[in-house]
């Protein structure tokens, strides 16, 4: 009996009788009141007397059986109904997304000592909020991840509906604070990532320890150079284009930040463009095709008409879809760096890490364009910043670190980065290869990677060199045109065979 007076004010029942007599009193009130005036006979007031009372059970009924809702009026559910229905509507809110999944699972404090029991609940709540801030993670709240512990992975993965775990210990021993996490694929129970921090602790520093290892797990895994879209890139990279999803086109156009080839970078220019095909609104898919398009026009890789007015159009595109996405601010500020416009550059990569000053990729490319605008210490200590926080840092880090060297005559060590750098196909890795050999008196080492430069472009003049130079740092004239002059001093033709035959 209980529960049927539970059932009854659920489905508001006892709402509807109490608003049909209200109703009803009121009514009866007008009509006792208008009526005489109209001399209406004395039955017609107790036929509607009479209508009203008939009425009232007729409502309660439909009331117990319909429901009024946004969408209309529908029959009443049942609580069971109800129920599943709110199971179905949370797992449709956590299938929805298109990119990849994680929770973070509660640390476990291996020491002895009860108190870091808070600082690994602190740390595993810490990493979960950070990776939020990420545009394509999807991040389960760690106090729904709370209680999934002591189950096997795969089936914890499948309960919160997610692709990643991870999870982690701290343990601490005298003043040393040892921290180990582990990205796990809940798909197969797969270990995919594994890190150490070891660090010094002290009750003044407690909270800077924290932020840091929060910071460079963080960044490790979610930044676009970090472990989960690098996993994502190697599973499609030789998938054909045709076959991914948005997400998976989006991963595999990330592979061209690795290996920076023409080959590369046509592949990503189908995967993006497939993107937003798939999805018009993805709006990461949109700021990286400004990206892709802007290295038609500066590095001439599969050029096509108008590459800067379409890699503005997408940044711009990218940024009403979703103005708080720091990608997309940083990736405006690439498109203005390279046309020229240095305050408008300057303007949006302080939005960027106004928005997100952890996140590696943007910290360390936004780093490297102002140094290459001149604000050589200030880029440097970004990059070296980002360096820490993420080490799957792309190779073209030790280009930018090789010029810096370069640019201060410390030659020995720009040779020691641009050796470090795999991106035969890059065109400036080349140039400065080539100039850096030349100082160092090694002419011959010098003339090689001049032949290799003739071989990676299809004009190698010394004029096609130095606008090609001037597009990559149109802030720095000066070095592009020293750059120039020791590449011709070295064996750089003035003009192409035909060139001169004509």
């Amino acid at each position: 009996m209980k529960g049927f007076f539970k059932e009854l004010q659920r489905r508001r029942v006892y709402t509807v009788g109490v608003a049909y007599v209200v109703v009803a009193w009121v009514l009866l009130q007008v009509a006792a009141t208008i009526l005489p005036i109209y001399h209406a006979p004395d039955w017609t007031l107790k036929a509607f007397t009479s209508f009203l009372f008939i009425g009232f059970p007729i409502a309660v009924v439909l009331a117990w059986v319909y429901e009024l809702t946004p969408a209309g009026v529908r029959r009443s559910q049942t609580l069971e109904d109800e129920q599943a229905d709110q199971i179905d509507a949370q797992r449709t809110e956590i299938i929805l997304p298109s990119g990849p999944t994680i929770a973070v699972l509660p640390f476990k404090n291996l020491s002895s000592d009860p108190a870091q029991d808070l600082f690994a609940e602190a740390l595993a709540g810490d990493i979960s909020t950070g990776l939020t801030r990420s545009s394509h993670l999807f991040v389960m709240s760690a106090g729904e991840a709370t209680s999934k512990t002591g189950q096997n992975l795969t089936e914890i993965g499948a309960q919160l509906g997610v692709r990643y775990l991870l999870q982690g210990s701290v343990r601490t021993s005298a003043d040393t604070l040892r921290i180990s996490a582990q990205l796990m694929d809940a798909s197969n129970g797969v270990q995919v990532w594994s890190q150490v921090y070891d660090r010094q602790l002290s009750a003044e520093n407690l909270f800077a320890v924290q932020d840091d290892i929060r910071e460079q797990i963080v960044a490790t895994l979610s930044d676009f150079h970090g472990v989960i879209y690098s996993v994502q890139a190697e599973k499609n990279i030789h998938r054909p284009t045709s076959s991914l999803d948005a997400y998976d086109c989006m991963a595999v156009a990330l592979a061209y930040d690795k290996y920076i080839s023409e080959e590369y970078h046509l592949k990503a220019r189908e995967c993006l463009e497939r993107a937003v095909e798939l999805d018009p609104e993805y709006d990461d898919a949109w700021a990286h095709l400004s990206w892709i398009y802007t290295d038609e026009w500066v590095w001439e890789f599969n050029p096509l008409p108008d590459s800067m007015e379409r890699a503005l159009a997408a940044a711009q595109h990218a940024i009403k879809l979703a103005p708080k996405n720091y990608h997309n601010h940083w990736l405006l500020s690439r498109v203005h760096y390279f046309m020229g416009n240095l305050e408008q550059f300057r303007a949006e990569a302080s939005r960027s890490l106004e928005l997100n000053s952890s996140e590696g990729t943007t910290l360390g490319l936004i780093g490297m364009y102002l140094a290459w605008a001149g604000e050589w210490e200030r880029g440097m200590e970004m990059m070296n910043k980002a360096k820490l926080l993420n080490p799957n840092f792309p190779d073209y880090y030790h280009l930018a670190f090789g010029v810096e060297h370069y640019v201060h005559e410390r030659y020995s060590d720009a040779l020691h980065e641009l050796s470090k750098a795999q991106i035969p196909e890059f065109p400036p890795m080349q140039i400065f290869l080539a100039a850096t050999y030349a100082k160092l008196d090694k002419a011959a080492n010098a003339q090689q990677h001049v032949r290799l430069l003739t071989q990676l472009m299809q004009d190698c003049s010394s004029e096609s060199v130095h606008e090609l130079l001037l597009r990559t740092f149109p802030f720095v004239p000066e070095l592009t045109d020293e750059l120039t002059d020791c590449l011709v001093k070295i064996g750089l033709p003035e003009a192409m065979p035909s060139e001169v035959n004509t």
